[in-house]
């Protein structure tokens, strides 16, 4: 299998051809990487394979733990390997695919001492690692959500706000309700008492008449140049009043000095 790494060593540096020559791999390519990498190629070397075979003993590859497959996907991207680096990065994806930012930290045993936004931030790639790569896309989508969220969130909490002012919450605690409310209810009461008056005109002339005949008075003719005023009961009784002294050739058989002295 071609590796474009390898031939660009032997053929630009000229190593490779002895063991003081040997060819130097990436920091990242470790002597297990190295031996799935090249079981993989002895395999895909044989000609004469059908691509059934092929699918089959890739899917049996790459069924491996998930720190192993990682740094299988690292190595083959060091080795320039674009094969085997998309069969890796497939099986990377089907992994996270589904998973809480929660899950795919624990799934790469990453340290979960972030916030919830913190931990939606990008890594740092420096190698071009392609399981970082494929984590800040799943990130990036994780972050898009959340900040859906937030915005549907502030937006329930600015129609749930209660725009009333002190006076009314403190009326409503007093238990006094809405002013408003109060002054529709005297409003209401008031227009009762017309319609109530305006129904019995009987009741509500009456009561007048009564009030002002308690305190009416009714002139008295005590004698033809004074006069005295007394209460009443009512004005139907005026005519059933008794003036006294009111018939001066009134005979009541008193002595005239002593009816001048009564007068006086």
């Amino acid at each position: 299998m071609f590796c474009p790494m390898i031939c660009l060593e032997i053929v630009k540096n000229g190593t490779g051809s002895s063991k003081n020559h040997a060819i130097v791999l990436p920091e990242r390519v470790s002597p297990a990487s190295l031996s799935l990498i090249l079981n993989y190629c002895r395999f895909h070397q044989v000609p004469g394979r059908s691509n059934k075979e092929r699918k089959s003993f890739d899917e049996k590859f790459v069924r491996i733990d998930t720190e192993k497959l990682c740094k299988l996907a690292s190595a083959a991207l060091g080795l320039q390997l674009r094969p085997l680096v998309d069969l890796t990065c497939g099986a990377l994806a089907r992994i996270i695919g589904g998973k809480t930012p929660d899950e795919v930290r624990d799934i790469f045993h990453l340290p979960d001492d972030l916030t919830e936004e913190e931990k939606l931030e990008p890594l740092k790639n420096v190698n071009d690692d392609p399981t970082i790569r494929l984590l800040n896309r799943l990130y990036a989508k994780k972050r898009k959500e959340l900040q859906e969220r937030q915005k549907l969130k502030d937006v329930q909490t600015q129609e749930q706000k209660d725009e009333r002012s002190l006076d009314e919450l403190l009326c409503f605690i007093n238990g006094h309700g809405d002013s408003r409310g109060g002054k529709a209810s005297k409003n209401k009461k008031r227009n009762k008492r017309r319609k109530d008056q305006v129904k019995n005109p009987t009741k509500a002339d009456s009561e007048p008449v009564n009030k002002e005949g308690a305190s009416c008075v009714v002139p008295c003719k005590e004698d033809s140049n004074n006069l005295s005023r007394h209460p009443c009961q009512s004005p139907n009784l005026q005519d059933d009043v008794e003036y006294p002294f009111d018939n001066a050739d009134l005979d009541d058989g008193l002595d005239p000095a002593m009816r001048e002295e009564l007068d006086r």
